[in-house]
């Protein structure tokens, strides 16, 4: 069965250490990392939030999940971003590195940049230098190894000044804003003459958005704009550009994108009571689940262990395994396959669905409802239906006390 990718992290305690103490400081010209010999703190916390690796993919699948004609405005090209921090440059001790890669294209990147950064304290911007390689095309170039980089002298690149980007923060919304000065970085096109090139972009903790187009300089007419969208956003997958073993997202990313399914981490114990479709009660057993978030780079994100009538000659066991996909988690087992996802419009961000089909061909499907306690962080309630055709064969009911997880009797 093909199963879905993932990405990255790690964070430089220096980075951190750098914006936990962040104090503000005055100078009449830009002050480079080259120059101090580390980075100013606005600075190094733009950086901080840039390094790692993002994807657009949840803005295609709203896209997609739409059902509706397709508009020029919607987005449609899956892309990856991926952006590396240059240990060792000769170009200073703040360089970062960045591929953009277009999924029809997966072994080309698309934008290719290194960038180095100044403070501009008299406008209280982050300056970003945009460095362009010399040598190949200016897009879709052969995908470059981060430590080769690194040794790259300037000589290797060409810059384009006028081009540079200027991001100043926004206190109230914790993001960064900014981009290109207006009708500054210029350039002749082949076909269309004169053009002014326009970038902008935000940028916060979790998710990066920009704007690229060209604007003919001549009528101010737009000559080209991304994927047919103004603004592409790519939300965050990691801390690092990627993860070992094929991992696409983080651990903690992907906690922090199920809140709900994060917070019920651990081993469960309770009884299954198995109903008919008139409420008659069939069967019941007591159960223990385990489920358990993985380590990053491990092939699978999540692991669950039912065990049914535990410690008796009857128990069973079923262990399953998820990846996450996009915006839910799919996983599978020897009998069944689904997914499972935080319900969005709960406020109390206690509730989770699961839907998943048998795989031998009965056309059994399995919706499930799982609620944390709002009362008690230990306690969880589910309530499982099994249906063909449209037609109820029968439901369990489960009431389930947390004995042992991450956060067990600690809330």
């Amino acid at each position: 069965m093909p199963l879905p990718k993932k990405r990255p992290r790690t964070r430089s305690a220096f980075l951190r250490r750098l914006v936990a103490t962040f104090c503000l400081i005055g100078s009449a010209a830009p002050i480079s990392a080259a120059e101090t010999g580390e980075p100013h703190p606005r600075v190094a916390q733009f950086a901080d939030y840039w390094v790692g690796s993002f994807s657009n993919e949840r803005q295609v699948r709203l896209h997609e999940d739409r059902l509706v004609p397709d508009y020029p405005e919607l987005v449609r090209l899956p892309r990856d971003l991926r952006v590396h921090r240059l240990e060792g440059s000769p170009l200073g001790d703040l360089v970062l590195f960045l591929e953009e890669i277009k999924m029809d294209e997966p072994t080309l990147a698309h934008r290719q940049r290194v960038m180095t950064f100044a403070w501009r304290a008299e406008s209280q911007e982050v300056e970003v230098n945009q460095l362009f390689f010399k040598e190949g095309p200016t897009y879709d170039r052969t995908l470059l190894d981060p430590e080769k980089v690194a040794a790259m002298t300037k000589d290797t690149f060409r810059l384009e000044a006028n081009c540079n980007l200027f991001f100043t923060w926004d206190e109230a919304l914790q993001r960064f804003k900014g981009g290109m000065r207006p009708q500054a970085c210029k350039y002749d096109h082949e076909t269309s003459g004169p053009v002014y090139a326009e970038f902008d972009m935000i940028l916060d903790r979790h998710r990066l958005m920009y704007r690229d187009r060209s604007i003919i300089r001549a009528d101010g007419s737009i000559r080209g704009e991304i994927d047919g969208f103004s603004w592409l956003r790519f939300d965050r997958l990691a801390d690092v550009p990627v993860l070992a073993n094929g991992d696409l997202i983080s651990r903690d990313e992907l906690m922090r994108r199920m809140p709900a399914s994060g917070s019920m981490e651990g081993t469960w114990e309770g009884r299954f009571i198995r109903v008919g479709p008139d409420g008659e009660i069939l069967e019941s057993f007591p159960t223990r689940i385990i489920a358990t978030y993985l380590p990053d780079g491990e092939a699978f994100d999540f692991q669950q262990v039912n065990i049914y009538r535990p410690g008796t000659p009857e128990e069973t066991r079923i262990e399953s395994f998820g990846k996450w996909d996009v915006d839910r988690l799919h996983f599978f087992n020897e009998r069944l396959e689904g997914w499972s996802k935080d319900v969005d419009l709960d406020e109390s961000g206690l509730t989770s669905v699961f839907y998943m089909s048998y795989l031998d061909g009965s056309g059994l499907k399995v919706s499930e409802v799982i609620s944390r306690s709002p009362d008690d962080p230990n306690k969880r309630m589910r309530a499982t239906q099994y249906m063909k055709d449209g037609k109820i064969l029968r439901r369990t009911l489960i009431d389930e006390t947390r004995v042992e997880g991450p956060k067990a009797a600690t809330e």
